[in-house]
Order: structure tokens, then C-alpha cells, then sequence
């Protein structure tokens, strides 16, 4: 298992495979199934990995969500706990379990579409421009979008001054495909926080505060894994994340 993250490091092929492993590859960490890339190509491919998988489902709060078997045992448990104490942790939304490859295309295309209007309004983008991007297959279109973003500073985030990764995963990328991620509604409670950490529940991704991974370990030996913790404040609160340590890999 300690082997995972680096043969996943070792099989970075290109740099945007590169910057998604840093945003996402903590979940190659995982005491659970991690997914066989860090990038899924397509819709099959995501079907047959989450068809490979042993999950399960059951209602937080008024969301169903489905999640590897050994994942939302973990995070039925530190609901279960929390339950004790009097208070819940509960899906943010009806999608803050797995997700299906679709579902992640849905999301990014949104955003791409905003940041295509956005900057064709500023006349900083023809029109021609913008439709050969929507015109490219989803590989090709995130490493142009990242390429906009690197090189012309034409951020396609939800307010166009940050990277479109600070809202959204890329298609193929996403923890969430794996059934390891889970968006708490309860994000901002530190009791919830520290709960989820008992049960194996992380933050992994710096700009989602309310997004956890599961990795099954016990904070202290999240290192041992090729993990290190990075910390960012928000609305005057700091926040840590458990992320690739690259330069160890």
C-alpha cells in the first residue's frame, strides 16, 4: 500500500497528468480501491472500474449516496459517533458521493462555457478560438483550458481570477469517480472535522473545504504514504489538506 502514491508519481506521462496528480493524487493513498490512473479517458473506462468495485449506498441526511463498501462503512461510523454527541454530518448535496464520468463532464463543461463567454466579452478571445476548444475531446480540452490559464492568465474558475481547478475537477480526475470522496454540508465544524479524521476521512484538495477522501490511516501515518500537510486559510480560519508530497515522489 505504501507503494501506491509513488508508482502512481512514477506514472505521470505528460505535465497536465503532472498538475492533476498534485490537485487530486492523494487518493492513490487509499487503504480502499484507488482508481488504475490518474486520469480516466473516457465513460467506459470509468464504468468498468466502478462496476469493479464492492459499494454500497445509504441516506446522510436527505442525499443517497454510493460509495466503495469500505469507505462508507468508515464514514457511517463517524456519523454514528457524531450522532451520539447530538449533532450529524450529512451530504452537502445529491451528489456529493460517487459520480459518474458524465457527471463530471456536466461540471466542467459549465464552467468552460462561462469562461469561453466571459472572455470573448473582454475581447481577450475570438470566437473562432472559443470554438475549437469546445470542439476538442475532454483530454485535449483540459490541457488547453490549463494552458489558457498558464500562459495568457485567462482563469477559467468560477470568478475568472483563479484556475478552473479551484471549481471543479477535470473529467476523468475526480476523486468522486473513485466512490472515495464525499462533500460534508457540515464542513465548517471542527467536531466534524476531527471525526472524520478518526474514521480515516481527509481534506485532500486545498480549494474544497468541503470535500474529504477517504484514506483509511490514522493521521500520524499519513506521511509513511507520500503524504504532507498543507495549510490554507479561508474566511480567517486555517484549514489543513493531506496532498502528494512531490517532491518526495
Amino acid at each position: 500500500m505504501k507503494n501506491s502514491l509513488r508508482n502512481a508519481a512514477s506514472s505521470i506521462s505528460s505535465p497536465v497528468e503532472r498538475r492533476l496528480f498534485a490537485e487530486y493524487g492523494a487518493v492513490f493513498a487509499t487503504t480502499a480501491v484507488p482508481p488504475p490512473v490518474i486520469i480516466f479517458a473516457d465513460a467506459a473506462r470509468v464504468d468498468a472500474f466502478q462496476a469493479s468495485l464492492s459499494t454500497s449506498s445509504a441516506f446522510l441526511g436527505a442525499h443517497e449516496i454510493r460509495l466503495q463498501a469500505k469507505a462508507l462503512d468508515a464514514l457511517l461510523a463517524a456519523a454514528s459517533e457524531m450522532a451520539g454527541q447530538g449533532e450529524i454530518i450529512t451530504a452537502r448535496a445529491a451528489d456529493a458521493g460517487g459520480r459518474s464520468y458524465e457527471d463530471t463532464i456536466r461540471l466542467w463543461t459549465r464552467n468552460v462555457d462561462r469562461g469561453l463567454e466571459h472572455w470573448q466579452q473582454l475581447g481577450r478571445m475570438t470566437g473562432e478560438q472559443a470554438v475549437s476548444i469546445r470542439e476538442l475531446v475532454p483530454g485535449d480540452q483540459v490541457a488547453a483550458i490549463l494552458g489558457l490559464e498558464e500562459t495568457e492568465q485567462l482563469f477559467f474558475g468560477t470568478f475568472f481570477d483563479r484556475s478552473i481547478l479551484y471549481s471543479v475537477a477535470a473529467p476523468g480526475a475526480s476523486q468522486h469517480l473513485s466512490m472515495l470522496a464525499f462533500d460534508v454540508a457540515e464542513y465548517a465544524d471542527r467536531e466534524v472535522e476531527r471525526m472524520l479524521g478518526r474514521h480515516g476521512w481527509y481534506r485532500t484538495v486545498p480549494n474544497d473545504i468541503p470535500h474529504f477522501t477517504y484514506l483509511g490511516h490514522q493521521e500520524a501515518t499519513l506521511p509513511d504514504f507520500g503524504l504532507h500537510r498543507i495549510e490554507r486559510t479561508y474566511t480567517e480560519r486555517m484549514y489543513d489538506f493531506w496532498t502528494p508530497d512531490l517532491d518526495r515522489l
